[in-house]
């Protein structure tokens, strides 16, 4: 089946669900903590004791507002809150609160960058709403649990406050999916409304699939793909269910409203449940909570006190330094990259360059070692030294790039790392010439060519000095003490 996608259109909606960066749990004073021992973070309220009232965090009111301005949406000024009734084993009250009829936020948009190079373009993905809810607990199956049971619960996370965010279904590709994920998750990051670090499982998705042909404007019977938590997992759970729902049309069957789980390790999808309908949970206003009601000179502070925005930044970086489009798209995914952008390029005077090495460089040690920014030792100040090193021509960029990954995992001084290894770049022009008269004496006929006036092979004489000099002779003094000895 690989031209499906010449006769199927896939029709993508994502429901993001995302912890709150909050100290405390969205109806209970319990403090959010990751890695406490189970059931060590949880209150009365968590727990459902009898004669427990909610009482609402305003932390998480605040922070659902900002996302709400960040995505260019209605900030309702009357929300409600809802039961949603559903059994599960950790979920204490057997029923979830929730937003449902009426969320806080509505009728929003974000940009993603769709294809690549001269044939990317921008496209805007409808977001229908924003509505604030409550976590529930973990299940954990080991057969290693204490007492030998093989299941217990972990309360910790019930009552975490989440925002679960609802997107139109515009999304037509998998990499369209995945190009919407990072950048919300770019967004949250950059206003602080969110960690969203997916290891911690405060960033989940579920993606609704439906296929149709090609022409067809009708939408499909749709499933949902549960508690997706990489972006390679939504690429490839999606275009798994997509394949398995245009097999089974194509064999005359029928595509049945489900909801499905994913196999990473068979890429395959497999039907959990039947879909419940929202008449399933029987949602009605929760009785312990009022109305929640925003005075609008509430929503205008909240907006003053916005910190810029990805693809404002993003811009910014083009026009005031000169950053191509592509590089300032992946400086700004995260707002800790994007401030240690800057700071390198203050410190090293040459953001070209800065961007250049973070770009080249840090993205691929980061994603080597699986890790942000902030979590290694590399300092703006250092990799603005070692860019100074390099521009001043005392360090080879070859030379450069052995120190990277040390600075990356250990930190330190560049010009100190440089002197210990004995990686200063030769630059004195007796050594150079030296070396050049001997490349020159080995390749005769190499010579002979740039003589006659011909500059392509002047680059594998280069590379031939460079070899000789175990990398550390000087490119720039390379190339003019070649000339000078061929072309007089």
């Amino acid at each position: 089946m690989a031209d499906w996608r010449d006769r199927w259109e896939l029709v993508i909606g994502l429901e993001v669900h995302t912890h709150l960066k909050t100290e405390s749990k969205l109806f209970s004073p319990a403090p959010v903590r990751y890695g406490e021992p189970p059931n060590h973070s949880v209150h009365e309220i968590d727990l459902a004791l009898p004669g427990v009232l909610p009482v609402l965090n305003e932390q998480a009111v605040e922070l659902a507002i900002r996302l709400g301005l960040a995505i260019h949406a209605t900030v309702n000024p009357v929300s409600v809150f809802a039961r949603k009734n559903y059994f599960y084993p950790d979920l204490p009250k057997g029923y979830q609160i929730s937003q449902y009829e009426e969320p806080i936020v509505s009728k929003g948009w974000l940009e993603i960058e769709v294809g690549k190079g001269e044939q990317s373009e921008r496209r805007r993905i409808g977001i229908t709403r924003a509505h604030l809810e409550e976590d529930a607990g973990k299940s954990i199956h080991d057969d290693a649990i204490a007492g030998g049971a093989d299941s217990a619960i972990d309360l910790n996370r019930a009552g975490v406050p989440l925002l679960e965010i609802v997107s139109e279904p515009d999304l037509r590709t998998p990499e369209e999916a995945s190009a919407y994920l990072r950048t919300l998750r770019g967004i949250l990051r950059a206003i602080q409304v969110s960690d969203a670090d997916m290891e911690k499982g405060q960033f989940r998705c579920d993606a609704n699939v439906s296929v149709r042909r090609r022409g067809e404007t009708a939408f499909g019977t749709r499933t949902e793909i549960k508690n997706l938590n990489s972006f390679a997992h939504v690429e490839d759970a999606i275009e798994a269910e997509a394949l398995r729902q245009i097999e089974l049309i194509e064999d005359g069957g029928v595509v049945v409203q489900a909801t499905m789980g994913y196999d990473p390790e068979r890429r395959r999808t497999h039907v959990q449940r039947l879909k419940e309908n929202a008449d399933d949970y029987r949602y009605f206003p929760d009785p312990d909570l009022i109305e929640l009601r925003i005075d609008p000179a509430r929503i205008e502070a909240v907006r003053a006190r916005l910190p810029e925005l990805p693809e404002a930044r993003r811009a910014r970086f083009e026009s005031e330094y000169g950053i191509a489009a592509a590089d300032a798209g992946l400086l700004t995914t995260s707002r800790t990259l994007a401030d240690f952008f800057e700071a390198t390029a203050r410190a090293c005077g040459s953001p070209k360059a800065a961007a250049n090495w973070i770009v080249r460089d840090l993205l691929r040690e980061l994603k080597e070692r699986d890790l942000e920014v902030e979590a290694t030792k590399l300092t703006p100040a250092m990799l603005a030294g070692l860019i100074a090193l390099v521009e001043g021509g005392r360090l080879t960029a070859r030379s450069a790039a052995e120190i990277f990954p040390v600075l990356v995992s250990e930190g330190g001084d560049p010009e100190r790392l440089m002197a210990e290894r004995g990686l200063e770049a030769v630059s004195d022009t007796g050594a150079i010439d030296g070396l050049v008269e001997q490349v020159i004496a080995k390749h005769a006929e190499v010579v002979a060519q740039v003589r006659a006036g011909d500059d392509k092979p002047l680059n594998f004489l280069m590379g031939q000095v460079m070899k000789a000099s175990q990398g550390k002779a000087e490119p720039g003094s390379v190339r003019s003490a070649l000339v000078r000895k061929i072309r007089g």
